[in-house]
């Protein structure tokens, strides 16, 4: 099981299920959307929140954890950043619709983030023994998510456990990273 590199609060994790969402859309998690749904921003980053786009992205990212694309879709379609941009290509990524994933991650240009979630994810895969269509992810340096998208239709389409495992990973990394920024920049954390 995937570890985060950091913790999240207790009014937060509360709301996201235990178990890595799946690279598709799976099934939305029953009862979380009653909690998610009498969930304040101000619950969630404090009294008073610097960036409602930065508070909604994050919204944005518990829906889709959950299994709820189609309200992660009406947040993050509504939010003029890369970074609704990013929760946008993520959730068609896993719909699966790749073109349009691709789309919205051209939308989020050349993040700051990629590096970071680059050295995350080469890290993370470093002991891991990998087949050919996923070595890229051991030398990851610089998040790619047209390859990432490329790595999860192909591990759909194959069925590759092991493969489909470390990709679940991955996205579950990439996920904690994009939420603790924008969780941050909600708070009036600029990084």
């Amino acid at each position: 099981m995937l570890t985060p590199s950091f913790c999240l609060p207790s009014a937060i994790a509360d709301l996201l299920d235990p178990d890595l969402p799946p690279l598709g859309p799976g099934t939305p998690k029953a009862g979380f959307d009653q909690r998610i749904d009498e969930t304040s921003s101000e619950t969630l980053f404090g009294a008073s929140v610097a960036s409602p786009a930065e508070a909604d992205c994050c919204l944005a990212g518990i829906w889709l954890w959950n299994g709820f694309l189609e309200r992660s879709h009406d947040l993050s379609q509504n939010i003029d950043t890369p970074e609704g941009s990013w929760w946008h290509g993520i959730m068609h990524r896993r719909e699966p619709d790749a073109g349009n994933a691709a789309y919205w991650f051209r939308r989020v240009g050349d993040h700051s983030l990629f590096p970071a979630l680059g050295d995350r994810v080469k890290k993370h895969v470093a002991h891991i023994e990998l087949p050919n269509e996923a070595q890229w992810l051991s030398q990851c340096t610089y998040w790619k998510p047209q390859l990432f998208i490329e790595a999860c239709e192909s591990a759909r389409r194959d069925s590759n456990e092991v493969v489909c495992q470390v990709l679940r990973e991955v996205a579950a990394i990439e996920w904690y990273t994009l939420f603790d920024y924008c969780r941050n920049l909600a708070r009036g954390n600029h990084q």
